[in-house]
């Protein structure tokens, strides 16, 4: 099997120029890292006279310091036994959870990629009040607050595709599209037969019709690797220039499932993107490449300014795209005019659920991505005129009861549904015992539809959408949790909302 391009364990040493207890330090991280963990951790070292403002932000006081995960676990010198104590202690541990957690998102991958078949085929409905497939808007907005979040976040969408094609019924399909597959076992024709059963997968508008894209093509193929051509991809079809690629979970689907039917390592990137100023989304699978990790690097940690500038790009491409979708929404102007822009609840599902299966580090990331699309993204007009025809007495922020009130409305309002997100939506009556608690229920989310019982709740993106718009509408955040999960073997998601505490 091949070593991942991006493992999820991440090492962070501060350290100086003049530091004397640096050097013994980060060589026994590299004896260490150089071990048989190796492949699940990267390693950044920051000098804290170059990049100060780095040093600010993890709040670093002494040197060397180590941080794993956003932990510090070593501050200071300390004898080269110890040291090697804390790292073997900490980085076991975290390869061990992170195992279990993958061995945990295969199977569930998996369950997904059966639901998807039997959704597709028209064996069963996952979302009985709303079908199963729901619109680009959603899907393209969910990746947009995610990449805004951190650097990482493109290694971990590549991550989630590979895993979904590596473990996932995609090398199944793909044999049935191209039935020379199981005949051959020479390499260069398998692996010319793979690249024309994936420009079939990708075209296709019948057999299996996720509408995940218009078409492809192969543009480039050896026995090294090949480049395909995508067109309308969904993730890439925006409308607008992001300044980066988009497509990270598409690049590792392909690699995964060329992996799975070549048997040997493979490794993907995006070399053009739809949502990068490109007519279309262009990859680069590389079979059995010597130097992996020199075709996906892993991101450097950025300075204060950097991150706050590509958030600010980010937060500037969810206000374009939000005009853009108005229109495919209201039929004005379609995104993708060959195929529509319904796409199948199967292209977002295994993105949510790779993400909250890694780590809890990376599951807060979805918490704080859909809390980011609450306060910053599109909707606001919407929220006014609501009040404005039902409080007329009222102005935005209003108190906490008329906030989820207003809230339900939103999420029940005509134009909302345009996007089929979500089914039946209900509020909890007043309750003057609790008069500053409120129950949420969401039938038939998109993200999590069909998702079988793991025993635990999976809809933390949307727990940070409805705190960041809960708290435009009622001026201050909630305290808002998921009590109830299909995730847990509930037949709705509920959510409880809370008064912060403190407040008047």
């Amino acid at each position: 099997m091949s070593k991942s391009p991006n493992p999820m364990i991440r090492l962070i040493m501060f350290t100086s120029e003049d530091c004397i207890y640096c050097p013994p330090v980060e060589s026994i991280v590299k004896e260490v890292v150089g071990g048989a963990i190796g492949e699940l951790i990267y390693v950044n070292t920051v000098d804290v006279d170059e990049n100060p403002d780095v040093a600010e932000r993890y709040n670093i006081h002494h040197l060397p310091t180590l941080m794993i995960n956003e932990k510090v676990v070593l501050e200071g010198g300390m004898d080269d036994d110890s040291v090697r104590e804390i790292l073997w202690n900490t980085l076991l541990s975290l390869a061990v959870a992170n195992k279990e957690r993958m061995e945990k998102s295969k199977q569930s991958l998996l369950h997904l990629a059966v639901n998807s078949w039997e959704s597709l085929t028209g064996e069963r409905m996952l979302r009985k009040t709303v079908g199963d497939f729901i619109h680009l808007g959603p899907y393209q907005l969910t990746l947009l607050s995610l990449y805004s979040l951190d650097p990482l976040v493109p290694g971990i969408l590549y991550q989630a595709g590979y895993q979904m094609g590596l473990y996932g019924l995609m090398h199944h399909i793909l044999s049935i599209l191209e039935p020379r597959l199981g005949m051959t076992t020479k390499r260069m024709k398998r692996l010319r037969f793979i690249t024309e059963a994936l420009a079939l997968y990708f075209s296709d508008k019948e057999f299996l019709p996720t509408y995940i894209a218009e078409s492809a093509r192969i543009i480039y193929l050896s026995d090294e690797k090949f480049t395909i051509e995508i067109s309308g991809l969904a993730s890439g079809s925006m409308g607008i220039n992001v300044g980066e690629p988009m497509c990270d979970f598409t690049a590792g689907t392909i690699a995964g499932v060329t992996e799975a039917l070549m048997g040997t390592a493979t490794v993907g990137v995006e070399i053009a993107c739809a949502a990068n100023g490109n007519n279309t989304c262009i990859f680069e699978i590389h079979i059995d490449p010597p130097s992996p990790q020199n075709i996906r690097r892993s991101p450097e940690v950025e300075d204060k300014l950097a991150i706050r500038e590509r958030r600010l790009n980010f937060y500037e491409s969810i206000h374009s795209l939000t005009f853009k979708l108005e229109n495919s929404y209201f039929m004005r102007k379609r995104l993708r005019p060959s195929v529509g822009d319904m796409v199948h609840i199967s292209a977002l599902q295994p993105i949510v659920l790779s993400i909250k299966m890694m780590d809890d580090y990376l599951a807060s990331i979805l918490f704080s991505a859909g809390r980011e699309l609450g306060i910053f993204g599109s909707g606001k007009a919407l929220l006014y005129d609501i009040v404005e025809r039902n409080y007329p007495e009222a102005s935005l922020p209003v108190d906490f009861n008329i906030g989820v009130e207003v809230f339900l409305k939103y999420m029940t309002h005509p134009t909302t549904y345009l996007a089929n997100e979500w089914g039946i939506v209900e509020l909890s009556e007043f309750d003057p015992q609790r008069p500053n608690e409120r129950i949420l229920s969401i039938g038939d989310y998109g993200a999590i539809a069909g998702v079988p019982n793991l025993g635990m709740p999976f809809c933390d993106y949307l727990v940070g959408f409805i705190t960041g718009r809960l708290a435009v509408i009622i001026g201050e955040e909630p305290q808002v949790r998921e009590i109830a999960c299909q995730g847990t073997g509930s037949a709705v998601c509920k959510f409880e909302i809370k008064k912060a505490e403190g407040s008047d």
